[in-house]
């Protein structure tokens, strides 16, 4: 007899602690800072998430500065060094303008990489972060039933077309592959990347969209590259969701709220980081 009620506690803690109908919180910001203004800025709307929000991670979508600027070293410390004063652990995909967009796009990719490769790692993480062996910059993790993948998709230069075409292969080859791991195991999936998808995206778009109809599940493609604000149901396929955030001299960073069990699949406050 004993057993047997060990056995339904035991069933109703494991249903417990399924991530069915669970909410996650999460930030988004992106194409900032990208002047002396936005470099205060940012610092105080940082302060202002600390003190304000109960998301669980911050994604900034790229774009560090603007693409005139120079490509300095002291740029990318600078920025870094603004982004781990955040209390919840950041993530962050390459832009344009701090990489390909730069007159030595080598030297500035080292930059990149040197400050904000896993920057993640900069905080405690309770779940485990995957990096795509072609492109390490690539992340995937999941967290309570939600798949989210960083890819490395900007906009900008083509300034090496045999290696603007393998790394579209590369992300598209690694959205796949997330997707068909995870499955079975999660209930929504967001995309991050820089970019507002173009014909210069052309060969990871087609292949992205055939998986992601196979995925079936709600997806969320969250990019910056427009600076204006862009919410947008049924994006090229009927389960994606399409959100261009706004640039970050423009509003604070986005919260989004998700539970794939409800209604509205995710809902937004552009306002929620306004120092109140």
């Amino acid at each position: 007899m004993k057993s047997g009620i060990i056995l339904i506690c035991f069933s109703l803690l494991l249903l417990s602690c399924s991530p069915k109908n669970e909410t996650i919180v999460f930030s988004v910001m992106g194409d900032v800072p990208r002047s002396d203004k936005e470099d205060i800025l940012i610092q105080e709307q940082i302060k202002s998430h600390n003190e304000l929000s109960q998301s669980e991670f911050m994604f900034h979508v790229g774009d560090i500065k603007t693409g005139k600027s120079p490509c300095d070293e002291e740029v990318y410390s600078k920025v870094a060094g603004y982004l781990k004063k955040l209390n919840v652990p950041t993530f962050i995909v390459p832009g344009d303008n701090e990489w390909n967009d730069c007159s030595d796009p080598e030297s500035a990719w080292n930059y990149w990489a040197k400050y904000f490769m896993e920057f993640e790692n900069n905080w405690k993480l309770e779940t485990k972060v995957y990096r795509q062996n072609e492109e390490k910059e690539n992340f995937a993790f999941s967290s309570k039933g939600v798949l989210f993948i960083g890819i490395n998709l900007v906009g900008g230069l083509v300034h090496d077309s045999t290696e603007w075409r393998e790394r579209h292969f590369s992300n598209a080859q690694w959205v796949e592959e997330q997707f068909n791991k995870n499955k079975k195991d999660v209930r929504a999936a967001v995309i991050i990347a820089q970019a507002n998808p173009d014909d210069k995206h052309r060969d990871f778009m087609s292949k992205f969209l055939i998986s992601a109809e196979q995925f079936s599940k709600p997806i969320i493609f969250i990019h910056g590259d427009g600076h204006r604000w862009i919410y947008e149901e049924s994006w090229l396929k009927p389960n994606i969701i399409r959100i261009q955030v706004d640039q970050g001299g423009i509003a604070p960073q986005l919260k989004l709220v998700m539970n794939p069990e409800s209604k509205n699949i995710i809902s937004y406050d552009r306002k929620q980081f306004f120092k109140k």
